[in-house]
């Protein structure tokens, strides 16, 4: 029984010690608890939610009184009321004091005692121990809880604008980033267009000097581009210089491969240019340029006073039916008239000078004095007209000697002689029957017979019978032929 005494001590004892050992080990804490009410309802709900009616008052006030928590309080208030680590104290409050933010570095006393300092902390407010601070008075603490909430919300305020800056330069690093990206390769673009354009051209450069070189050489790979080229810039050249008109007869010079291709184009085009001209002007105008032309055809280079008669519009007539006497309308009845002329007629022998009218009908010519048809000359029976180089108006109309009814070539003079030769050309057809002499024509007097007429310069004017039996012609000189 001792034995069994025994072993159950030691047990005890071992769990005794086991016991305050772990109670030494933990730092105790003394707990007060205080009773509200004898029916053990909850005053506290989940919710948090006081609820009056349930707390008894002289109940509370006697366990207050009888387990010496005034007397606790009082010791408190006396002493330090508040004790906290340095760590904790740091941590907290270190936002309220500009060194201290965001982080301390050096020893955490240090950093309480800079931390207090800046609060305005009076020394009889508070001490430092060796782990801890220790304050006085509540209503210092309430005053940092209080500096402490008013700070919250400039940190608040701080951490949003430091947030929404860091956002935005996130997204503007985003935003360059991709800007320089498509930079990068807008300019890689450019560039290698850039050496594309720089590579044809001296492609283009080399082949168009090395066509130049080779370019009397027949067509080969090493001149085609160059001959091409000059083609193609003649041609350019061609159509923005083509005549407008067809009195302008410029024509770019081609290169020595076009010459027969630009010859073609240059009479194409002159072609063109004379249709167009002749599909737009009038019936009178197109009648007058056919007459000019046949006018060109027969004197130009040729006498003296075309170059004044071409600016000059031939007309129809140059007499009016009131300058014709009505005997001599009445004579040729139905013979339609298409020209009058009045002229001097020169007679075979003596060669004096008559005036007369010269009419052309569609089959003759016909001189008229005064009331009487004169003279008619059949288109079919004139052999021919001459006329001198100089600018005088004598012409003569050359009809067989051996017709009967004819007394010999008729000798005229005319103001207009140009039109009026031009106007019995068309009229006979006889176009190639003119004849320009230079010093002298013959003409038939009358059968076996032959006159001579010398045209000589002079200043003035001047037809008359001279002392060898010839009839002398003076023509004025003219500036310009």
């Amino acid at each position: 029984m001792a034995d069994v005494h025994t072993d159950a001590a030691t047990q005890f004892k071992t769990s005794l010690a086991k016991l305050m050992e772990i109670l030494m080990s933990k730092e105790p804490s003394y707990v007060r608890c205080i009773k509200p009410n004898d029916a053990s309802k909850q005053t506290l709900t989940l919710t948090l939610d006081l609820t009056p009616g349930r707390f008894d008052e002289v109940l509370i006030r006697h366990q207050v009184k009888y387990l010496g928590l005034m007397e606790n309080l009082r010791v408190r208030r006396a002493g330090f009321a508040y004790r906290r680590r340095y760590e904790a104290f740091l941590e907290r409050y270190k936002s309220l004091c500009p060194d201290t933010w965001p982080s301390w570095q050096g020893r955490q006393v240090d950093g309480v005692s800079t931390l207090v300092k800046h609060l305005g902390y009076k020394p009889e407010e508070y001490k430092l121990g060796r782990s801890k601070i220790f304050i006085r008075f509540p209503k210092t603490l309430f005053a940092t809880e209080d500096a402490l909430e008013t700070r919250k919300h400039s940190l608040a305020t701080q951490l949003q604008a430091g947030w929404k800056g860091y956002s935005q330069k996130s997204k503007f690093r985003k935003l360059k980033h991709s800007a320089i990206v498509i930079q990068a390769w807008w300019r890689g673009i450019l560039a290698r267009r850039r050496a594309q354009r720089r590579r044809q051209a001296a492609n283009t450069i080399r082949r168009f000097i090395k066509g130049f070189i080779h370019r009397h050489q027949e067509r080969c790979p090493e001149n085609e581009y160059f001959l091409d080229y000059v083609r193609y810039s003649f041609l350019m050249k061609l159509h923005r210089s083509l005549p407008r008109t067809v009195l302008d007869k410029s024509w770019p010079t081609p290169p020595a491969a076009l010459t027969q291709a630009s010859e073609q184009l240059r009479k194409l085009c002159m072609q063109n240019l004379v249709w167009s001209y002749c599909k737009n002007i009038s019936s009178e105008w197109r009648h007058q340029m056919e007459q000019k032309m046949v006018a060109s055809e027969i004197f130009k280079d040729k006498k003296d006073n075309y170059p004044q008669s071409v600016p000059k519009l031939f007309v129809g007539t140059r007499l009016s039916g009131d300058e014709i006497n009505p005997k001599v309308l009445q004579a040729l009845g139905n013979e339609k008239m298409k020209y009058a002329v009045p002229v001097t007629k020169y007679d075979r022998k003596g060669y004096r000078a008559r005036p007369r009218q010269m009419l052309l009908t569609a089959s003759s010519v016909i001189i008229v004095e005064e009331a009487k048809l004169k003279q008619r000359i059949e288109y079919t029976a004139l052999k021919g007209i001459s006329v001198s180089s100089l600018s005088d108006g004598v012409f003569v109309l050359h009809v067989p000697s051996d017709d009967n009814k004819q007394k010999g070539d008729v000798v005229l003079q005319s103001e207009h002689i140009i039109e009026t030769l031009t106007k019995v050309a068309i009229c006979s057809d006889k176009v190639n029957s003119i004849n320009i002499n230079q010093g002298s024509i013959k003409f038939s007097v009358s059968q076996g017979k032959e006159g001579i007429i010398d045209f000589t310069s002079g200043s003035e004017m001047l037809v008359a019978k001279a002392k060898n039996g010839h009839l002398s012609v003076t023509a004025p000189r003219l500036n310009s032929r």
